[in-house]
């Protein structure tokens, strides 16, 4: 519950600053991502001018998760930097001891290594006259060992950007 109140919340603020300021584009970005089962570090960079590459590096509870995603931004609409983002990549993450992310019913797993590809959806916005990023989103992913597991997973990026 606590992600949901937290994801509402930033969505609020982060319409509520885009509608009193102005944005514009960066090259590369990197911050950190508060969310759920991927927070971490995060680095952004854009190939072209609707084109990024994003790593995301989560260490959790007895977890550690690296992400590739390849993402492509559309503008919200004409008169906004607001940035709708979508995409896909892959990860793959390490466990100690059969670990578990750390907030995932207390399951444990066989293996200590696992690959798994992931998508991404979301809002992109960087502020005018300040070499500051926000980012919202929804990233679901699947992990494959043993069993496959299907997580809807969802964060908020705040990144310096240069």
């Amino acid at each position: 519950m606590k992600t949901k109140h937290l994801i509402i919340t930033c969505l609020f603020s982060l319409i509520f600053f885009v509608t009193n300021s102005s944005a514009q584009s960066y090259k590369t970005g990197l911050g950190l991502r508060f969310g759920g089962l991927t927070s971490g570090i995060t680095l952004k960079h854009f190939t072209n001018s609707t084109t990024a590459l994003e790593g995301i590096l989560s260490v959790g509870r007895k977890n550690f998760l690296i992400t590739g995603l390849y993402e492509k931004h559309a503008a919200a609409d004409k008169n906004s930097s607001l940035k709708f983002v979508y995409g896909f990549g892959a990860h793959v993450g390490f466990f100690q001891d059969g670990g578990s992310y750390y907030y995932n019913n207390g399951r444990t797993y066989t293996s200590s290594t696992v690959l798994g590809i992931d998508g991404i959806l979301g809002l992109d916005y960087k502020f005018n006259k300040a070499p500051i990023n926000i980012s919202m989103d929804l990233k679901p992913f699947i992990d494959f060992f043993g069993e496959n597991y299907v997580y809807m997973d969802g964060g908020v990026s705040l990144r310096y950007t240069f």
